[in-house]
């Protein structure tokens, strides 16, 4: 069980629940993800459920968004920053829509890991080129 996965997981369940819904879409695109990814590598997706509500209930509760950001920067190291937000993004890009919520989601995150605007334009239009859909 690795800490960095959880982070990343909590990272994309951040960006998912931004809008309050956490779409059938966006749990596929999740459980894709990390089934898929060399950074789940060796990641149970049986725990996926379990991981995903332990954070769900974080944010649920007083403070919610400052345990799940404090949860985050403690289990994710900064080199693995740009790639927190890029499977934000990916998140986010899965539902077609972006809202003024998911914006902030991602304004956090790029602050949590300082990275720059243009790093951060660049992922997001990568998220955008992946998941358009005809």
């Amino acid at each position: 069980m690795s800490a960095l996965q959880d982070g990343l997981i909590w990272t994309m369940v951040l960006a998912s629940a931004a809008d309050r819904d956490f779409s059938l879409e966006e749990i596929d695109t999740m459980r894709d993800l990390v089934e898929h990814l060399p950074v789940f590598r060796g990641f149970k997706v049986e725990r996926l459920p379990k991981v995903t509500e332990a954070c769900a209930m974080a944010l649920a509760s007083k403070g919610g968004l400052d345990k799940v950001a404090a949860f985050i920067r403690k289990t994710v190291p900064r080199r693995f920053g740009e790639t927190a937000y890029a499977l934000a993004c990916d998140l986010i890009a899965a539902e077609g829509k972006v809202r003024d919520t998911e914006i902030g989601v991602l304004d956090l995150l790029a602050e949590l890991f300082d990275i720059d605007s243009l790093t951060c334009a660049a992922l997001e239009t990568a998220a955008r080129a992946r998941y358009a859909k005809p």
